[in-house]
């Protein structure tokens, strides 16, 4: 919780003073001042005067608002001149009340120092009472065990205020990113079985609205749009056409934790809601699905290390057009089971079994992160897949595509 973000030098003759910004609680209560912590060390070997401003200033970056000035305090009691003897450090506090208008995750961009941005999630609903006394709790910590304690209190026994790690887009914490997450995985990847295609596929969901208690569970504070599009694209033909495009609109309710807690399982998230699939043609080669589905998920084990997930996707069929008979092929369940580390390489499988004979198919995903490969410049992931079965795409869901693989690049998964 309180990590040093960045440094700056600043010299005076031949001494050298450090200044470090440490990173405020990644959860805050609207109703507790926003606080930042410098801290000031003389490095060398001799004696340093520092000048403490009275005021430093940050911008903050929030939901469709621009970017808004917010300057804060030196606390009382500090002068403005500090007398640091060798290897001596001192801690200053900076506070101001927090804007009316922060809401969901904001972004503090630090203005005339240097120092990395941070984000933080404001919670303005009934828990900002105990927020605002484990701030303070965390604030007086004197031990790193303290500080654990305290952030503990603040996040939950899950670490997951908002959504899962690596989830959300709000970069800036600004517009419409403020509400935009990946959904299902993005990739484009190449195989060859007979044919050379490339199978590519774009998803986001989009959270309506963002509630005042970050931990609310109700329907209209987490209710979400998605949309995901799947093609497979013919690299074989004189063209290079797309063979056949999926295009899944949604609508459901999902929360990534639903406090239900146990010995034999870490976490249980769930979704429920409606979602229509179509290919877009008209006449004979017209294929669309209307499904109302549920989606628990179980997680196992360590979050932040390898852990396991099962995820089955249950749903009906209300309406088809011109694959009455889809479920024989693709049956009523989709079963999702991950394993992996968030940071590290996850073999994802999804497995259906369709009503009739040995119909069915299995789709497995293997992703590395780049960052490991190539270095921390790097985004996103190796990509390699394997395909089996019936209904790849909608077009030929009662085609059998007897196997294909295929290699990739991913940005999310």
């Amino acid at each position: 919780m309180l990590s040093a973000l960045a440094a700056v030098a600043l010299f005076a003759g031949d001494a050298r003073a450090t200044v470090a910004m440490l990173q405020p609680a990644r959860v805050a209560a609207l109703n507790e001042p926003l606080q930042i912590t410098l801290i000031y060390s003389a490095d060398d070997a001799r004696p340093l005067t520092v000048t403490v401003p009275p005021c430093i200033r940050v911008n903050l970056s929030m939901a469709e608002l621009s970017p808004q000035p917010l300057d804060l305090q030196r606390e009382p009691g500090v002068p403005g001149t500090l007398h640091l003897r060798p290897g001596q450090f001192r801690k200053v506090r900076f506070s101001a009340p927090w804007p009316q208008a922060a809401r969901g995750e904001v972004r503090i961009d630090p203005v005339g120092f240097d120092a990395s941005p941070a984000i933080v999630a404001i919670n303005r609903g009934p828990q900002q009472d105990a927020l605002a006394q484990a701030e303070r709790s965390e604030t007086q910590a004197t031990t790193p065990a303290q500080a654990a304690a305290t952030a503990a209190k603040v996040d939950g026994p899950t670490g997951d205020a908002m959504s899962p790690p690596g989830d959300s887009l709000a970069t800036t914490g600004r517009g419409v990113l403020a509400h935009l997450s990946y959904y299902e995985p993005m990739y484009i990847a190449v195989g060859r079985n007979g044919d050379t295609n490339a199978r590519l596929q774009l998803s986001f969901k989009y959270r309506i609205r963002i509630p005042d208690d970050l931990r609310s569970k109700s329907l209209l504070d987490n209710l979400y749009f998605a949309y995901t599009q799947t093609s497979i694209w013919d690299l074989s033909a004189d063209s290079r056409p797309f063979r056949d495009t999926t295009y899944s609109p949604q609508l459901f309710y999902y929360v990534p934790d639903t406090g239900w807690h146990s010995s034999w399982f870490t976490r249980m998230g769930f979704a429920a809601g409606v979602s229509h699939e179509s290919n877009g043609k008209a006449g004979d080669d017209s294929r669309s699905i209307n499904m109302p589905f549920i989606r628990p998920t179980w997680e196992f084990g360590d979050l932040t290390a390898n852990h396991l997930t099962v995820s089955p996707k249950i749903y009906y069929y209300l309406g088809t057009s011109n694959n009455p008979d889809i479920a024989d092929y693709r049956g009523y369940v989709d079963l999702l089971v991950k394993y992996g580390s968030p940071d590290g390489w996850q073999l994802a499988t999804t497995v259906r079994k369709g009503t009739k004979h040995w119909y069915g198919s299995v789709d497995t995903q293997f992703t590395y992160p780049l960052a490991k490969l190539l270095g921390s410049a790097w985004g996103g992931y190796v990509w390699v897949g394997y395909f089996n079965g019936y209904g790849e795409d909608l077009l030929d869901y009662n085609n059998r595509q007897h196997w294909i693989a295929r290699v990739g690049y991913s940005i999310a998964r």
